[in-house]
């Protein structure tokens, strides 16, 4: 977040900067509940020769520059970051992880914001001009677009199911060994049931008026059972669900 000033309140000297940012460990005495907060949230991680595998390094050194070194008074610059006072009080503290630590470790803070909200928020003197592209960064970023490829593909098809083909080791032995891969149980048969002439009908588009005239002398898997009853005594032992198992039935 860029807070932007107004003219009566903008920082203009090393002593304002103080006022508001300060990277130092505040006296335990005078300032006991700001001197925890400090050191519980605004250390920076210890790394260079002392953390080599930390994640601010970057080829074997700090990205963020830290330790920093002992800055006896603040020292601003026109276009960028100041340089905030650290000075060398000789005090070494210990983090509640039992690190020992100076202020060439702490991280810029201001001290009204780290006391009421007890947590970790880093706050800079931003004297760039740079600070405006910063805060209107969507606005100079452009249209959003996205990244077009055009190439020729090939639907090898054959290819690609060798590719991407995946064979378990218990597959490749029931294939090897020429196991059954199928296996069906049951041929299922829709028996029709309708009224009469309501049977379901099927016809070319250019036969619909012969098809609908001659609907009664069309056969469905019902009418067909019919007929077969009249004309085989034996077919009336069974059922209509059954005779699929005895007969077939030819349209």
């Amino acid at each position: 977040m860029l807070i932007i000033l107004a003219d009566v309140d903008k920082i203009r000297d090393r002593d304002d900067i103080d006022t508001i940012v300060s990277a130092e460990i505040p006296d335990p005495t005078e300032s006991p509940q700001l001197h925890k907060i400090v050191l519980r949230h605004m250390v920076h991680g210890l790394c260079g020769t002392v953390n080599p595998s930390s994640p601010c390094m970057v080829d074997g050194k700090c990205s963020k520059e830290y330790p920093k070194p002992v800055q006896v008074v603040t020292v601003s610059n026109s276009d960028s970051y100041p340089k905030y006072r650290r000075r060398n009080t000789s005090a070494i503290y210990k983090t509640a992880g039992g690190l020992e630590v100076s202020n060439q470790w702490i991280v810029p803070y201001n001290p009204y914001l780290s006391l009421k909200y007890n947590c970790h928020i880093n706050v800079e003197v931003c004297a760039s001009v740079k600070s405006v592209k910063y805060l209107f960064k969507y606005v100079y970023k452009g249209h959003d677009d996205a990244n077009v490829e055009i190439k020729e593909l090939s639907h090898d098809e054959v290819s690609t199911y060798v590719d991407t083909r995946y064979v378990s080791a218990p597959e490749a032995a029931w294939r090897i060994l020429a196991k059954p891969m199928h296996h069906q149980s049951h041929n299922i048969i829709r028996l029709a049931v309708h009224l009469p002439n309501q049977q379901t009908l099927y016809f070319r588009p250019d036969t619909a008026q012969d098809a609908v005239n001659n609907i009664s002398m069309t056969t469905s898997i019902l009418t067909a059972w019919y007929l077969l009853n009249e004309s085989s005594p034996n077919a009336r032992r069974f059922y209509y669900q059954e005779i699929p198992e005895k007969y077939s039935w030819f349209q």
